[in-house]
């Protein structure tokens, strides 16, 4: 039964009481302050009410029951790095923007289990930092979202990295929040008592999460990374077949990154000059990015090799043997890597011209490579650009789509992506992530100068064939942009009730991220939309 609950008797109070919650300086609700805080890479508007920095899971407490009391809808983001998703902007206009960037501790570390509590603030660079200063013997799982995204908001949307930790949604446990009403509850550890509730605060609006506990990995005796090259048009569906019976074998544990060539080049470099008005296609950025050492195929994948010298080893031969005629491999230790640098340093001191390629190519891989080892990179947005002059005139959409790790699934996704950009005029840059030996995750995405309104136009019309399409293919996303998101209903009609009455319970002033994976109230979904702030 749904809790009764306070009339927003002073809906005002919220904005006069919030400031002596957090402290001077960290409410804001001027709108000069708050428009840079809704500016987001998709480029909608979003304006914000206002925006509250807690320090602490007891200030966020406070903040909620005020928005409770008072019917102020809030909307929570750890650090607000979601690009391409949506960044700090809320679903919905006229929101109070609840980040927990102040949230930075990181408590708990236990060196003999291997474990670590981190609040929602935390970047992977701060823990990298952490784990560093402490001379831990383990090393951390990172996304190739940036030094600066949140460990916390990553996991809560489903993120992946590159170690055997990388499925994010699955590797952390007793989860701290927050609930709508005010409460606080620790989902557990287990094996314990009860049911495990952490799932539900995965890409839903229950409740807000101040901190997690993450596993570390035990730093291996080896590692080593290993790229795949297929030169073969057709070679995607082969390559994923063994990929999937190689992780079901144990042999590798990593998430492996399969990509086109476009991925490739628009990960590495900005757009060259000569493509400047015209599209990018998979032979030119073979072409374009090939190098003697590491030449681009029509398919090529990253992943890596973790434990005992012998069986790294062993394991490295297993793959070799499974790709035979398939694909070529090549593995990298970080002394190979190192003496390839030296070696490519020389040529350039004799004036190969090759050498510059060669390079490129080696510092490229150099970030994957240290990125399969839990360092966190910038690398991947010193190149987001691509054809646009100015960081604030980027736009980027992320389009997710997942299907199961099988040779035909992999090459219905890819085909019915491709003519869709084509017919939009852009590139198609395509990775699809083997998350699980069960799921691939497909990762495409959109640039363009989202300050030129007729790209904007053509960008979004892209993303919207994008939903359709593959909606009516019966291939679902496994993560969403907040670009249409309102509208948004859980496919099976008995779960969205189900999670409508969740959302009665455990939110039941109904007051954090509306709109958010289109979770509303029983009977209230569509009388959500455009809902605003009070004051």
């Amino acid at each position: 039964m749904r809790e009764t609950v306070p009339s927003p008797s002073d809906p005002k109070a919220f904005f006069r009481e919030a400031p002596g919650i957090v402290g001077p300086g960290h409410f804001l609700d001027d709108a000069a302050a708050l428009g840079p805080l809704a500016e987001n890479t998709l480029g909608l508007h979003r304006p914000l009410a206002a925006a509250v920095f807690p320090a602490t899971a007891g200030e966020v407490a406070a903040l909620v029951r005020l928005a409770c009391a008072t019917g102020t809808p809030l909307y929570p983001v750890s650090r607000g790095r979601n690009v391409g998703y949506g960044d700090k902007s809320p679903v919905l206009p006229g929101q109070v923007l609840l980040e927990l960037s102040r949230m930075r501790a990181i408590r708990d570390y236990d060196p003999g289990l291997g474990t670590v509590v981190v609040e929602a603030g935390v970047s992977q660079q701060d823990l990298y930092d952490f784990l560093v200063r402490e001379h831990a013997p383990y090393w951390m799982d990172a996304t190739g979202a940036g030094r600066e995204a949140s460990i916390v908001g990553n996991a809560l949307e489903g993120g992946f990295g590159h170690t055997p930790l990388g499925n994010h949604r699955e590797e952390f446990t007793d989860a701290e929040v927050v609930l709508g009403n005010g409460d606080r509850i620790r989902t557990g550890l287990f094996p314990g008592f009860g049911p495990d509730l952490k799932g539900l605060f995965v890409q839903s609006n229950f409740g807000v999460v101040t901190a997690v506990r993450i596993p570390l990995l035990p730093k291996p005796e080896r590692f080593e990374s290993f790229v795949l090259r297929c030169d073969a048009p057709d070679g995607l569906g082969p390559m994923i077949e063994i990929l999937r019976r190689l992780r079901q074998e144990g042999v590798v544990r990593s998430c492996v990154h399969v990509a086109n060539p476009v991925r490739y080049l628009m990960s590495s470099r900005l757009c060259p000059p000569a493509f400047r008005d015209r599209v990018v296609g998979d032979l030119d950025a073979m072409r374009i990015m090939s190098s003697r050492l590491l030449p681009v195929g029509y398919w090529n994948a990253a992943g890596g090799l973790y434990g005992l010298k012998p069986v790294v080893a062993a394991h490295g031969r297993r793959l070799k043997e499974a790709f035979r005629g398939v694909a070529t491999v090549r593995r990298f230790s970080d002394a190979r890597l190192s003496f390839l640098h030296r070696i490519v340093g020389g040529l350039g001191e004799l004036g190969l011209s090759e050498a510059t390629k060669i390079r490129e190519s080696l510092e490229s891989f150099q970030h994957i490579h240290a990125l399969m080892q839990g360092v966190p990179s910038d690398e991947a947005y010193r190149n987001i650009l691509w054809r646009v002059a100015r960081p604030e005139d980027l736009g980027l959409i992320w389009f997710a789509p997942t299907v199961a790790a099988t040779r035909g699934e992999a090459e219905r996704l890819a085909a019915v992506a491709g003519p869709l950009f084509a017919a939009h005029g852009f590139e198609m840059p395509l990775t699809l992530t083997l998350v699980t030996a069960e799921r691939l995750v497909g990762i495409l995405n959109i640039v363009f100068n989202r300050r030129d309104e007729a790209e904007k136009a053509r960008a979004h019309a892209l993303y919207q064939a994008l939903r359709t399409t593959f909606a009516a293919s019966s291939i679902p996303t496994y993560r969403s942009s907040i670009l249409g998101m309102e509208g948004l209903r859980h496919p099976d009609p008995a779960m969205g009730r189900t999670l409508s009455r969740l959302k009665s319970v455990l939110d039941p002033c109904d007051i954090l991220a509306r709109g958010r994976y289109g979770i509303g109230l029983p009977g209230e979904a569509d009388e959500r939309v455009g809902r605003s702030s009070p004051g």
